[in-house]
């Protein structure tokens, strides 16, 4: 009887290993033939009519939410090959750009500039901060006082020449250019304040002309801009410009994301989106950004069939079914389910 049941208990492990082998071989054949998209078909319309049933509040929480963000935004680092991806795009870009007809006014139609540009001056009370800041700012002082400094040297390369000039000491001339010089400095600090101030004060007027003058201006400056070509504006860049503004751009994102108020502003919008989609069902999260079952249809076409066949080609599908569906034929109860099934066939008149 011992032997019996032994029998019994190997046929069932060798009828559990069969029908596992079988339904891979069913399941692979369904996935790569071309005839038969209703097997993906049907599996994702049971996915998304099952989808109106499921909360987005019942799939996932808000801390879950939340905690996935602070992983990736304000942890993530992108590695070294991310970086170095970064710039080959950007020398891709530039290289397009540089070869490109494209005007500006391809990219950006005169009705869009003119309603970014009414809307910058409806900001009034922007137009005064900016104003005020201008006149009393610290910063912006030292910076129009750099910029004024600049402007004096670029424009008087001979008051350079008398500055490095020198004659032997102790002779009268030696003390009479080193009084003219301690004058010059002086003179030209004094300018250099004057023509900062001056810069600032044409700022602070030219920011609160009226709205019409201001649009005025914009509109012929734009007149200017719009006709350019892409390459005429990029080839005044060099690829590596491209490549440093745009690692420059991620490392200002990854101190600023290190700030409170911004990690805190990134919270609240995970927050007011989960609160304000919290009971849309998934079907209905799906059709408020545009896609429907037919958008899910037509990608999983766009992508399936080359990654499976992929898959096949390297002799990885078959694993990955397996990998799904053996845990239930080699479990220890599905081949006592086989055996007792066996047995209470065996024995039943």
């Amino acid at each position: 009887m011992s032997d019996l049941n032994l029998s019994h208990s190997s046929f069932a492990q060798e009828f559990a290993q069969a029908l596992l082998l079988e339904q891979v071989h069913f399941i692979k054949k369904q996935l790569l033939d071309p005839n038969h998209q209703h097997y993906l078909q049907n599996f994702i319309h049971q996915v998304y009519q099952h989808a109106d049933k499921i909360l987005l509040k019942d799939t996932i929480q808000l801390k879950q939410l939340q905690d996935v963000v602070q992983k990736y935004a304000f942890e993530l680092n992108l590695g070294a090959d991310i970086l170095e991806f970064i710039g080959v795009v950007a020398h891709k870009i530039h290289h397009y750009a540089v070869h490109s007809r494209t005007i500006f006014n391809d990219l950006l139609t005169d009705e869009t500039f003119e309603l970014w540009l009414f809307k910058i001056l409806e900001l009034e009370q922007l137009r005064y901060f900016i104003q005020d800041n201008l006149q009393h700012n610290p910063q912006i002082q030292q910076v129009s006082l750099q910029l004024a400094n600049q402007i004096v040297e670029s424009n008087t390369p001979w008051l350079n020449q008398l500055r490095q000039y020198t004659v032997k000491q102790d002779r009268i001339s030696s003390k009479v250019l080193s009084f003219i010089q301690d004058q010059q400095q002086n003179i030209e600090l004094k300018l250099e304040q004057q023509l900062a101030a001056a810069i600032r004060k044409q700022l602070s007027n030219i920011i609160l002309l009226p709205n019409d003058d201001l649009a005025d201006i914009a509109s012929h400056l734009w007149a200017d801009i719009k006709q350019r070509t892409l390459k005429e504006t990029f080839s005044q860049f060099q690829s590596i410009d491209f490549e440093e503004f745009f690692i420059l751009v991620y490392e200002t994102w990854k101190e600023l994301r290190q700030t409170d108020y911004m990690q805190q502003v990134i919270l609240n919008v995970v927050e007011a989106f989960y609160e304000y989609f919290g009971d849309y069902s998934l079907q209905e999260l799906l059709l408020s950004v545009g896609i429907d079952e037919n958008d899910l249809f037509i990608e999983a076409q766009r992508f399936a069939p080359h990654s499976l066949a992929a898959l096949d080609q390297h002799d990885l599908l078959d694993d990955v079914i397996k990998s799904l569906i053996a845990p239930f034929y080699l479990d220890e109860n599905t081949q006592k389910f086989i055996e007792n099934f066996i047995n209470q066939k065996k024995f039943s008149p």
